[in-house]
């Protein structure tokens, strides 16, 4: 894992790196007309993008969406000559969204997901690759209760053999591994969640995992699968799944805070310019 390291160029992403960027949609100025800065990126969405960020009845919950759709779209622009508003996305049959750009780079990918204060996206080429990120401050009720429903058998008897006071991590560990693969595979939940189990590195701070898949589950080769945690902060546990290729992988994980108020800066100025 490294912060920083190549730019933001498709000759990295080719020759095996991942880029994992986060952003907190809270680090944003107030700008004088008491609109946020992020506001501002309302300019890149699309007619449905737009009405879903109108149907946010809480404006955290809002902006945070509104977050991860300026977060995406900024990315993509540093990595294409496509302006931030002109991507287009389309979703497969289990509704997993993908570039349907026909100018856009081809093999270039991507994967979103927020919780509340944070907003992280993992770009690659060529790869099948998933990332999920959660919020260690949620409510940590019915935690085992969640485990025993959705968790496979073996995962479920190793964490309660864990100290009670390790079992937040543990599950928070296994659950952002799980929707990390199934991101990666692009089937969602259609695959369910207890045909596979994960097993944390061992000592308090796992940087990876290992997995394991039942006879009848269809992904037979566990071994094709690199699976990382990222910690960009103490609130937020960051999953990555990403199958390997021929290329050896790395994974740099970088804050897009001033990427995005660049782009967002740009385009604002842009648009002055244009109403001038």
């Amino acid at each position: 894992m490294r912060s920083g390291g190549s730019a933001c160029t498709l000759d990295s992403l080719r020759e095996g790196a991942c880029h994992l960027w986060y952003l907190h949609p809270d680090s944003f100025d107030r700008v004088s007309s008491g609109d946020s800065l992020l506001h501002h990126g309302m300019t890149f969405l699309s007619t449905d993008e737009t009405a879903r960020y109108g149907r946010f009845l809480v404006p955290h919950a809002r902006r945070t969406f509104l977050a991860a759709r300026v977060l995406v779209r900024s990315l993509l622009s540093a990595y294409a000559p496509i302006r931030p508003a002109a991507w287009y996305f389309d979703t497969n049959q289990w509704g997993r969204p993908y570039i349907a750009n026909p100018d856009a780079p081809t093999g270039l990918v991507f994967n979103l997901s927020h919780k509340p204060g944070m907003a992280v996206c993992l770009i690659g080429c060529q790869r099948d690759l998933g990332v999920d990120v959660e919020d260690l401050t949620a409510s940590r009720s019915y935690l085992l209760e969640i485990a025993d429903r959705f968790f496979s058998p073996s995962e479920v008897v190793a964490l309660r053999q864990l100290p009670d006071a390790k079992h937040a991590q543990r599950f928070f560990e296994l659950w952002t591994l799980k929707e990390a693969y199934i991101k990666a595979r692009g089937m969602g939940l259609s695959l369910g969640l207890s045909g596979f189990s994960f097993s944390p590195d061992e000592g308090p701070a796992p940087v990876g995992a290992t997995v394991q898949f039942d006879k009848d589950f269809d992904d037979k080769h566990p071994e094709a699968w690199d699976f990382r945690f990222f910690r960009p902060e103490e609130n937020h546990l960051i999953a990555t799944a990403v199958r390997r290729s021929p290329a050896p992988l790395t994974i740099e994980m970088r804050d897009a805070e001033e990427l995005v108020r660049r782009t967002l800066t740009d385009s604002t100025l842009s648009r002055s310019t244009l109403l001038a």
